[in-house]
C-alpha cells in the first residue's frame, strides 16, 4: 500500500494480463508496518537490487495500516511527506489519513497546506486483490539482501503518473503478503517506499479516529487542499 495519487487511479483498474504462475500475491485483509521512503532524483526506474536507489537519496520514515473490512488506510510520515507536489517541497511531516471515504492530509510544521484539507473524496484504498485484477507486468527477479524479489510494473499507469512497480518476496501464490515496495516516479525523481516490521492484524480501534483538526466547526467545511479540485 501509497502514496495516495497512485491508488486513487489503481483501485480503477479492472483487466488482467498476467499468468497464474507469475501472478503478484493478494495483500492481507489488515496489516500494519513502517516503511522507509527514499526520494532519489537520479536515478531511474526500478527494479533495484535490494530496494536501494542510486544514490544521492533523501531517507524519510513512515508507519502504515490497513484495514479492508473498514475500507480504511493511513500513511503516517514523520519527517517528509511525499514528492508528488509541484509547487513546494514537503520537507515536513504529514499523514494521509483515508476514513469514511474520505481522505484527509494533515500537515505539519509547515505554511504550504493548512492544517487539515481533504485531498480526495469520495476514495478509499484498494482491496487486497487489486494487482490480481489490473494490468501487471513481471520484471523481476532481483537480489533483495540474500534472497529474490520479484517486481511487477502496472504500465496502464502513464507518465508523469506512472508506470508504479511493487516488489514481493513471492509469486504464484494465493497466500496474502505485504509488498516490499512501493516505487512510483515523483516530482523530482523516482521514490522507492521499501515496507518492514510487518503485522497481518488490524490497528487499534482508536488508530481510525478522525483527528479534531480534520472536523470542522458547526456549519463549515474543510477546505480543500487543491490538487483534486472536483473533489
Amino acid at each position: 500500500m501509497t502514496p495516495l495519487r497512485s491508488l486513487i487511479i489503481v483501485v480503477s483498474m479492472l483487466c488482467c494480463c498476467h499468468s497464474q504462475s507469475q501472478s503478484p500475491p493478494p495483500l492481507p485483509q489488515a496489516f500494519q508496518c513502517n516503511f522507509t521512503e527514499y526520494t532519489a532524483p537520479q536515478t531511474g526506474s526500478p527494479p533495484y537490487v535490494d530496494g536501494l536507489p542510486s544514490p544521492p537519496f533523501y531517507a524519510s520514515r513512515g508507519t502504515t495500516y490497513y484495514d479492508w473490512s473498514r475500507q480504511a488506510m493511513i500513511e503516517v510520515r514523520y519527517d517528509y511527506c511525499v514528492n508528488i507536489f509541484p509547487s513546494f517541497e514537503p520537507t515536513f511531516p504529514c499523514i494521509f489519513h483515508n476514513v469514511n471515504q474520505t481522505s484527509y492530509l494533515i500537515s505539519f510544521n509547515t505554511t504550504s497546506l493548512p492544517p487539515c484539507c481533504v485531498f480526495a473524496q469520495p476514495w478509499h484504498p484498494p482491496p487486497p486483490d487489486f494487482l490480481q485484477n489490473g494490468t501487471v507486468l513481471p520484471v523481476g527477479p532481483t537480489p533483495w539482501y540474500g534472497k529474490a524479489a520479484y517486481w511487477y510494473e502496472l504500465p496502464d499507469i502513464k507518465p508523469p503518473t506512472g508506470p508504479f512497480f511493487y516488489a514481493f518476496r513471492n509469486q504464484g501464490t494465493t497466500i496474502p503478503e505485504v509488498y516490499l515496495s512501493f516505487s512510483f516516479p515523483g516530482v523530482t525523481g523516482w521514490v522507492q517506499q521499501n515496507f518492514f516490521n510487518v503485522k497481518n492484524s488490524a490497528p487499534e480501534q482508536s488508530v481510525w479516529d478522525v483527528p479534531p483538526q480534520c472536523v470542522p466547526p458547526a456549519g463549515e467545511t474543510l477546505p480543500n487542499c487543491g490538487f483534486n479540485p472536483n473533489n
